[in-house]
């Protein structure tokens, strides 16, 4: 998985049910798809992990002192982040995977009860129909993956821009035949000048690993312009996603009303994801989607699907969501069902 030699680690890392590997300095805690979170005795001594902290900072190439406390660095299927000591009571090393495969299959949906069948069809059928998506959760909830689980469904005749700071997404290498530029941002290339650049590449999809900051004001802009959006964000629930990205905007001078009609008449859906692990392994599943719209001026939210209320077909589609689905019949010659 890596030319790096990580050591006690490595079969923790080679082990494809363990996603996440985190030592705080006095246990090592691992998150397995199958058993849930648990740690792993015993342990080698601290010097261990110290010593390996010391050599990956040298392997790729980054200072790792009081100075400069922080390494963040990836390898080809592995996200690794290490605090020094200085800052933290013990060295912390957090390990995350980010391989090349789509986790969500048929069978693991089927077992973790992730969604019903009704809105796994209706969400494939939104991003057929180029909707812009949006999903929320916590860290660790599984918003990479639901990402790409949808992605699977767009035209590979489409292309794709992805923009991303560590390589997750993985899109090129799961569908190596579609038209798909991968763009990763810098301190010298950050999220704002790769969405300005990604719109001189004839977008037809963007694949934003995460809105952060304020560079959600050049996304929608760039959305407007016919792009289709697939990306996710930190936000308590579905319904809380546009007051979140409103809060990212810096200082429009705007009013909030003019501001989340644009959010509202932007985005089409939002999904809301989590994550319950226990000793029977990890659950991910959908709590909640909505639609988002602006009919006549007015922002709207309508509710698609909430785990714990009773689950049915959803048909109250709003205009601009019918509006798609008319185009996507005319491109495609489609019959309505």
């Amino acid at each position: 998985m890596s030319e790096f030699d990580f050591g006690f680690l490595s079969n923790l890392i080679e082990d494809p049910l363990i996603t996440d590997i985190n030592y705080n300095g006095r246990q090592l805690w691992v998150d397995h798809l199958q058993k849930g979170r648990y740690t792993i005795e015993p342990l080698p001594e601290t010097s261990f992990f110290e010593q390996m902290s010391y050599k990956f900072a040298n392997f790729v190439n980054l200072p790792f002192n009081a100075v400069h406390p922080v390494v963040e660095a990836e390898t080809a299927q592995l996200r690794i982040s290490i605090i020094h000591a200085s800052v933290s009571s013990h060295i912390s090393i957090s390990i995350r995977k980010t391989p090349a495969v789509l986790r969500l299959t048929p069978a693991l949906l089927k077992k973790q009860r992730y969604a019903p069948s009704w809105l796994l069809a209706l969400l494939a059928k939104w991003v057929v129909m180029k909707c812009n998506i949006i999903v929320s959760g916590l860290p660790g909830a599984g918003k990479t993956e639901l990402l790409k689980y949808l992605m699977q469904y767009i035209d590979p005749s489409q292309r794709v821009i992805t923009i991303e700071d560590t390589c997750e997404i993985r899109y090129q290498d799961l569908f190596p035949h579609a038209d798909s530029v991968s763009l990763k941002v810098s301190e010298r290339f950050d999220y704002t000048a790769a969405i300005k650049t990604c719109l001189r590449q004839r977008p037809d999809w963007m694949l934003v690993s995460e809105v952060r900051s304020h560079e959600i004001v050049s996304l929608l802009q760039s959305v407007s312009t016919g792009a289709s959006l697939l990306s996710t964000i930190h936000a308590s629930s579905a319904k809380a996603i546009p007051q979140r990205i409103l809060h990212m905007f810096p200082g429009v001078e705007l009013s909030n009303d003019v501001l989340l009609m644009m959010i509202y008449d932007t985005l089409d859906i939002g999904i809301h994801v989590e994550a319950s692990i226990t000793k029977q392994g990890i659950r991910r599943y959908i709590r909640e989607v909505v639609c988002y719209s602006a009919d006549e001026g007015v922002p709207t939210m309508i509710s698609v699907y909430k785990i714990d209320e009773a689950e049915e077909p959803f048909t109250q589609w709003p205009v601009k969501l019918m509006e798609k689905a008319r185009l996507y019949k005319y491109r495609t010659q489609e019959q309505p069902a």
